[in-house]
């Protein structure tokens, strides 16, 4: 078996170089031309037909093996198989052809993604592990059908790189054949390594500078043929399972996706809120992909390859932790997604934070309906109490596996949203204004829920004394996810806000043109931190143009330190280096009182670095009586 898997990625590999070379002559011919313009990140035009000289090494290798029977017939390498594979990616191939040749309608190409995973299924169903066997087959396809639609798109967004898709699919394969190698699937690693070693014979062709790109057709495949392939490779395994083997098969690809949904549904919903025309739709292409934004920042395109295809072997390693050792490592795994996310969301997707915060600032200066919210709040709180204590009770019988008295234990939770209802109710939490809160309003409104767990921990154990120790364990985590989901919609507005406008001062592209320009705050103090509340809840165009790079401030222990996630960068002494490394153009004074010292040292680097000052400063100033001027008038 080693030996025929030797022999078969060899054979791929010599295939796929020769396909390759012949496709760097055949691809003008057949009109498959990649030509630069304002999205690529080539000068000159480049063929885009490596995809289908991989399709071709593929089949050739699979199909020649079992032909000549150096492949063996099993449970999935068989002609049945290769049959619904070559149905289903023909469709891809064809509809990549003529969109990399023509260019098509993301219409166009959506049904083409649909189909190719629909004809595959019905020649060749497969089970997707979510689902008992006795189950509606239905159930599999529409899993299936999802799951071969995401990845599709998926590398056909990440490719935009020389060798960044094919690295990426590479390291898939791989991880995948090892995978079901440890699972006894040889049949399907052989699948997997094959691929493989196609995808190298092109890769040979497509490292920076590349020679010959994947185009819409290669990069279909390959989201198709993971969907496939990664399936069967790791059979019916558990629910956790499945929800790691995306991120495993796709890590980057998928992250690349969700955030192009999150972007582009924002702008349009942006627009919309605006009255404005709306440009752009869900499908349609744009400059702000992972790989764009890295190329923004200075990176080559081999560093930024090198780096997505390192996130993704870090994001695969932690997703094959619980697939190979058993869900004894899913802790371990969730804390290390929980890490890459957050790096990953402060880095990368500040584009999608500052659209999401520039709705909620709208949609928070705008009118509302008081009663209306009232409602809406009234009933989520509700239905959270009801949700927390149901969690707290599945929890409490190990998901109703331990015999408890179900009909005793089920009247806690509604022993506890009524409760808590009422609480809530006394305090008047839902007539708050949520957006301006404070620290004190989240603490009086966990307090209160806290004296709702108490009385509802009370009265179940007055009614049901046999069961006092239980009724304890309950109200603790009710109390805990009510607190979570009750406090989570009050502060997620603040939270997003905050988070938008470090987007924005932190990104130039989200900086629109204006006067004000690149500035830094002089005074890390109680003015800076006002000043910084102030650009958060103004209107978006009242300082056109303004992008904050930090503080300065002459107090030396402030050094390095950070105010509001914005460091403070030292003393006066850095305006010239910030003047050369980051094109400072002002300076706003946050000081309430300075002294005539200050002023004229600001004079100086004022006239010298030809910066702007501006003053920063809030105070009461009586405000003088105006009279109206009326006519005299006689009394009656």
């Amino acid at each position: 078996m080693f030996l025929e898997f030797i022999c078969a990625v060899v054979l791929a590999l010599v295939v796929s170089l020769g396909l390759n070379r012949m496709m760097l002559h055949l691809g003008p011919c057949l009109g498959l031309m990649d030509e630069p313009g304002d999205r690529r990140v080539h000068s000159k035009p480049i063929p885009r037909a490596g995809g289908i000289a991989i399709w071709l090494t593929f089949l050739l290798v699979i199909g020649g093996g079992l032909a000549t029977g150096l492949i063996k017939q099993n449970n999935h390498v068989s002609w049945p198989w290769l049959s619904a594979f070559f149905a289903g990616s023909l469709v891809l191939i064809v509809t990549g052809f003529w969109d990399d040749r023509t260019g098509l309608r993301p219409i166009v190409k959506l049904g083409a993604h649909l189909l190719a995973p629909t004809v595959f299924f019905f020649i060749h169903p497969i089970e997707t592990g979510l689902f008992s066997a006795h189950w509606h087959w239905a159930l599999d396809y529409l899993v299936f059908l999802i799951w071969a639609v995401v990845l599709i798109n998926a590398f056909n967004l990440i490719d935009g790189l020389d060798g960044l898709c094919g690295g990426l699919s590479v390291m898939a394969t791989v991880a995948l054949a090892v995978f079901a190698m440890t699972q006894g699937r040889m049949d399907a690693a052989l699948l997997l390594l094959v691929m493989s070693g196609a995808i190298f014979g092109f890769l040979k062709y497509n490292i920076n500078p590349a020679r010959i790109f994947l185009g819409d057709a290669g990069a279909m495949l390959m989201g198709f043929f993971l969907a496939t392939a990664a399936t069967d490779a790791v059979g019916r395994k558990t629910v956790v399972g499945m929800i790691l083997l995306p991120i495993a098969v796709a890590g980057v690809p998928l992250l690349d996706v969700l955030l192009a949904v999150w972007r582009r549904g924002a702008r349009r919903y942006f627009q919309n809120l605006l009255g404005k025309k709306i440009t752009g739709g869900i499908f349609d292409a744009d400059g702000d992909h992972l790989h764009h934004r890295l190329l923004a920042s200075g990176a080559s395109q081999h560093t930024v390859a090198v780096i997505l295809q390192i996130v993704a072997v870090i994001l695969t390693a932690l997703a094959f932790l619980p697939l190979v050792f058993g869900q004894k490592m899913f802790a371990l795994s969730l804390v290390g997604f929980l890490l890459v996310c957050m790096i990953g969301l402060r880095n990368l997707a500040r584009i999608e934070i500052a659209h999401t915060g520039s709705i909620v600032h709208f949609a928070i200066k705008r009118p509302g309906h008081p009663r209306r919210m009232a409602a809406v709040l009234f009933v989520y709180d509700l239905l959270v109490l009801l949700a927390a204590g149901f969690v707290a009770v599945m929890i409490e019988t190990n998901w109703l596996v331990r015999r408890l008295d179900l009909d005793k234990i089920s009247h806690f939770v509604i022993i506890f949203a009524i409760m808590g209802s009422l609480a809530l109710w006394k305090v008047r939490v839902h007539r708050r204004l949520w957006v301006r809160a404070t620290t004190r309003d989240l603490i009086s409104l966990q307090t209160w829920l806290l004296i709702a767990s108490i009385a509802a921990f009370s009265l179940f154990s007055m009614a049901y004394d046999d069961l006092e120790w239980c009724s304890l364990r309950l109200t603790m985590m009710s109390y805990l996810i009510a607190c979570a989901g009750v406090c989570l919609p009050r502060v997620i507005l603040n939270l997003i806000r905050d988070l938008s406008m470090e987007a924005k001062q932190r990104n130039s592209k989200l900086i629109a043109d204006g006067k004000y320009g690149t500035m830094v705050i002089l005074g890390a103090g109680d003015m800076g931190a006002l000043l910084l509340d102030h650009l958060k809840s103004s209107i978006h165009d009242l300082y056109p143009g303004i992008r904050v790079l930090g503080f300065l401030d002459e107090t030396r222990v402030l050094h390095g330190r950070q105010l509001r996630s914005f460091q403070i960068l030292g003393g006066l002494s850095m305006v010239p280096k910030l003047v050369k490394e980051s094109k400072l153009e002002g300076i706003i004074l946050a000081i309430h009182n300075p002294c005539p010292e200050l002023l004229e040292q600001l004079d100086e680097l004022a006239a010298e670095h030809n910066l702007k000052i501006y003053h920063w400063s809030a105070g009461l100033k009586e405000m003088a009586r105006v009279e109206a001027d009326l006519p005299d008038v006689e009394p009656s």
